[in-house]
């Protein structure tokens, strides 16, 4: 016998009237501003563990879609992360 559930949804519940966008917490404005200081934070906890200044455990979690590996100890790489850093600091 198969269990066949049928998934219901809030009445007024999809779309704009969903309550994560009515007050404006999941925009794609927002999530765009979360996306750029996830890579922020991600890139400069990844310097300073390959450059052995910071100890303990690493973020958890998926990496940012638009994170690459880098090795930190490459000038040019080291220059790409800090352009990304300074070109995502909030005004």
């Amino acid at each position: 016998m198969q269990n066949h559930k049928v998934k219901r949804t809030r009445p007024g519940s999809t779309g704009s009237k969903h309550w994560n966008y009515r007050h404006g917490n999941e925009t794609l404005a927002a999530k765009q501003e979360r996306s750029e200081r996830s890579l922020r934070l991600r890139y400069l906890q990844d310097i300073g563990h390959q450059l052995n200044f910071m100890g303990g455990r690493r973020m958890a979690g998926r990496k940012p879609v638009n994170f690459l590996v880098l090795d930190y100890k490459n000038k040019e790489h080291l220059a790409y992360v800090v352009k990304i850093i300074d070109s995502n600091q909030p005004d």
